[in-house]
């Protein structure tokens, strides 16, 4: 049997900060304990899972399984067990004897009523749908979870107001698709400061003369701090301070340069900070995780610079709903090559970025079916896949990493 493809996906705190990951195979009903340990053997995401605790929901009977559990460090790991673990006193005896080994363990409930029954020495966390949460579980069951310590991990959220409620109920974790959804609270006023800064990226481009570049750099001096902050903390670390934009370009060169002018256009606060906000991060690792993608491919692809173009499709992806412009609108503003802007506004019409973008949008999402079908029919094995998710995602990760050190 072939080996199923797993999907990793960040997790938000209350303060939409990345603080986790969930991880999930494509055949759940199938998939065996063997090939989660495979997937974790064959790809380098013990880097990822020293920065991101993951969540793995597993099989009761895998507890059982001394080869699978010391494939998994105690402490960077939550296993999700099925609601119907409730019942049965040797899984909740096991998961004892587990909690008080250090693991931590999840119980999936989907039923009313069963919170308090949930035994504290064999669980810490309670995984919850969000609807479920909100229109079935009663609100003594929230609270006596709070009270109680359970830290509680909320699934398909399909809107900012719901992760707000969520947020407001004490809930600690959540998925984070919804960021991809315009907010309604934002109007529909488009984001000016970043409709300037894609003029100046379209001219970065083009190729424009430096001198010009600079120029618009000294009537923008927080803009040009903003691309200093990154340039340093995120590109070339501490050994190399930049301290003009002319060093940028001379050091980086115009390629590495555009590609942190596209992250800078996803920092929070523009004009006054350089926090990134998770938009980045998602449309960082869209970009990333394609590009990589891209050089898996079987049969290859002729379309030239194809990694750099899948680079620019991902981190674009989510232009619209950063700028509170409509893509078609955004697109009039930015020379980009054809495939690229044919993904971009019709992803189910393009050609092999198109495809790209709706895999890896289709796994943000949940459908892992339909990305699952994708990648079969681009020629992407299951391990490559893998890979290039914990790449892609260790990169976007560490953005508010590094930038936090400054």
């Amino acid at each position: 049997m072939p080996s199923p493809y797993f999907f990793f996906r960040p997790v938000i705190n209350a303060e939409r900060g990345w603080s986790a990951l969930d991880c999930h195979s494509s055949t759940p009903e199938t998939t065996k304990s063997d090939d989660l340990v495979r997937c974790f053997s064959d790809t380098t995401v013990e880097s990822l899972t020293n920065l991101l605790p993951t969540i793995i929901p597993i099989e009761a009977i895998w507890l059982e399984q001394s080869a699978f559990l010391e494939k998994f460090d105690a402490a960077r790991f939550v296993f999700v067990l099925p609601a119907a673990a409730l019942d049965n006193p040797q899984v909740l005896d096991r998961c004892k004897q587990l909690k008080s080994r250090g693991y931590h363990l999840a119980l999936h409930v989907d039923a009313a009523n069963v919170v308090q029954r949930v035994p504290l020495a064999g669980f810490d966390y309670l995984h919850l749908g969000a609807a479920f949460a909100r229109n079935e579980l009663p609100g003594s069951d929230l609270v006596y979870s709070s009270d109680a310590g359970f830290r509680k991990i909320a699934t398909e959220i399909d809107s900012h107001e719901m992760f707000d409620w969520l947020s407001g109920k004490g809930f600690d974790l959540s998925d984070c698709h919804f960021l991809t959804l315009r907010n309604p609270l934002f109007g529909k006023e488009p984001d000016l400061t970043r409709l300037k800064l894609l003029k100046l990226l379209t001219l970065v481009e083009r190729d424009g003369n430096t001198h010009d570049i600079e120029e618009i750099f000294r009537q923008e001096p927080k803009l040009s701090y903003n691309l200093l902050r990154l340039v340093n903390s995120v590109a070339v670390g501490a050994r190399t301070r930049i301290s003009s934009f002319s060093q940028a370009i001379a050091i980086l060169g115009r390629r590495q340069l555009q590609r942190w002018l596209q992250l800078l256009i996803y920092a929070n606060n523009l004009a006054d900070g350089n926090t990134p906000n998770p938009l980045m991060q998602i449309a960082a690792a869209r970009g990333r995780q394609m590009e990589l993608l891209s050089a898996a491919l079987e049969p290859k692809s002729d379309i030239p610079d194809l990694a750099d173009k899948a680079f620019l499709t991902g981190m674009f992806s989510l232009l619209d709903v950063l700028v509170n412009i409509p893509i078609n609108e955004i697109l009039k503003e930015l020379p980009l090559h054809e495939e690229v802007a044919t993904a971009l506004k019709t992803p189910q019409l393009g050609d092999v970025l198109g495809q790209l973008l709706l895999a890896v949008t289709a796994e943000e999402s949940g459908e892992f079916s339909i990305a699952e079908d994708i990648l079969e029919k681009l020629g992407i094995s299951p391990e490559k896949h893998a890979k290039a998710q914990v790449s892609a995602l260790f990169w976007a990760a560490r953005i508010n990493v590094d930038n936090s050190d400054n």
